[in-house]
């Protein structure tokens, strides 16, 4: 019997030590770009920079939904991807069109208000996802993480050039 509750203990402990290891750590979010730029082609790499950062903590953000981990640690990113936000009409300056590979379409300088209402639609639902996560609402994190994807993607549809 001391030997069956030693076991029982001992799977116990894989099993806490097991979830404890599958815990989603949010990624640290990076320092702001510094627009405005006197080089479009460094707004172009900053701009790139930003959107790799960013989609790094929406797919933590993922796992950790899916986990059904708590939100609370992820409303730094999600603070950080409102003001990315913020910032992102300022991140395509005339000139920074072409260079670096970018996937940015003509659209953005031809449709420049329509650009910026996505960006704003963007910072919105980011800013939302920040207080959300705050509350450490499992269901309404996951909710208003969909919000902030389609936002993405609507940007994405109008102004992004698809990759094979």
């Amino acid at each position: 019997m001391a030997r069956m509750k030693v076991l029982l203990a001992a799977g116990l402990a894989v099993s806490v030590f097991g979830l404890a290891q599958a815990q989603v750590v949010p990624p640290a979010p990076p320092a702001l770009p510094k627009p405005p730029y006197t080089d479009p082609q460094e707004a172009i790499v900053a701009r790139q920079a930003s959107y790799k950062a960013q989609g790094q903590m929406f797919g933590a953000m993922k796992k950790a939904i899916d986990a059904k981990q708590d939100p609370a640690p992820f409303a730094p990113d999600a603070a950080w991807m409102s003001q990315w936000g913020q910032l992102i009409p300022s991140m395509f300056p005339p000139g920074s069109e072409t260079g670096h590979d970018t996937k940015a379409l003509p659209a953005i300088w031809s449709d420049k208000a329509g650009f910026d209402k996505d960006a704003a639609n963007f910072n919105a639902a980011a800013a939302k996802l920040a207080q959300v996560a705050t509350t450490n609402d499992k269901a309404a994190f996951a909710e208003q993480y969909q919000a902030v994807g389609e936002t993405c993607g609507a940007c994405h549809r109008a102004y992004r050039a698809r990759t094979q």
